[in-house]
């Protein structure tokens, strides 16, 4: 029914013209936008939410994904958010929802509401070990009952792109990040030491990733899928529903 709905529904293809995504990578940005909504619905298909009335874009940019949840979801209500004030106004007035500023420190935005959905791509992908896990804590209390929140992240595929198609940063910040990767499965490197919270990139392992999710209390993991969104990053999913529920 929803897949339907978004089938039949025209695309606001409207794009800003500070996207940087579109401006750089314009072959591959609707159909990356769209495998992030799939990423969505395959995280509902294992959820027990039967509707989805709220929705949490985080970072939003410039609606890369954001255009594909509204069309599958018109009536819910949607928060763009992002540290980039411009990006989450565009979104909201183009695609219709919330406009919310993020901050530099996640933990002191009151988002005022609790979501179905909370999509987060290409957040933890740069940011070090203990913030992914506060950040990932903190965004959790925000789920309604039953909701999802879904994550991505860099994973071992990210080894083989630094190394031969497309480096994310330069090698000598990455043998630290690798050095640190195969010492705790989590590295990290700024892209400036001098920024302030910094700002890099990150690697980590399935394992631990799942370990940090399961020292969350009153969550469950739904599932943990290697090159999920855009056959690129990994996508975690977990529910608000309580792993250590009792049967009834």
């Amino acid at each position: 029914m929803i897949v339907d709905r978004y089938r039949r529904t025209d695309l606001n293809r409207e794009v800003d013209p500070n996207d940087h995504m579109y401006n750089t990578g314009k072959d591959w940005y609707y159909s990356v936008g769209e495998n992030g909504l799939t990423c969505v619905l395959n995280g509902l298909s294992l959820s027990r939410l039967t509707a989805v009335h709220s929705i949490l874009d985080l970072p939003c940019g410039h609606g890369r994904v954001g255009r594909h949840l509204r069309a599958a979801f018109p009536d819910a209500h949607i928060s763009f958010c992002d540290t980039d004030v411009g990006a989450a106004a565009f979104c909201a007035a183009m695609f219709g929802g919330q406009a919310l500023p993020s901050q530099p420190d996640l933990t002191q935005v009151s988002f005022e509401r609790c979501y179905h959905v909370i999509w987060i791509g290409s957040l933890f992908t740069h940011l070090d070990l203990n913030t992914t896990a506060t950040w990932l804590r903190h965004l959790s209390r925000f789920l309604s009952p039953d909701g999802i929140l879904l994550a991505t992240f860099h994973g071992a595929w990210t080894i083989e792109m630094q190394q031969k198609y497309c480096p994310l940063i330069a090698p000598d910040k990455w043998r630290q990040v690798l050095a640190e990767y195969e010492e705790v499965g989590y590295g990290y490197t700024p892209y400036d030491e001098r920024d302030v919270p910094t700002f890099g990139i990150s690697l980590s392992s399935a394992s631990r990733i799942v370990s940090m999710v399961m020292k969350i209390p009153g969550v469950r993991l739904l599932s943990y899928t290697e090159r999920g969104w855009g056959d690129n990053h990994d996508v975690l999913v977990i529910s608000s529903t309580d792993r250590l529920q009792p049967w009834v």
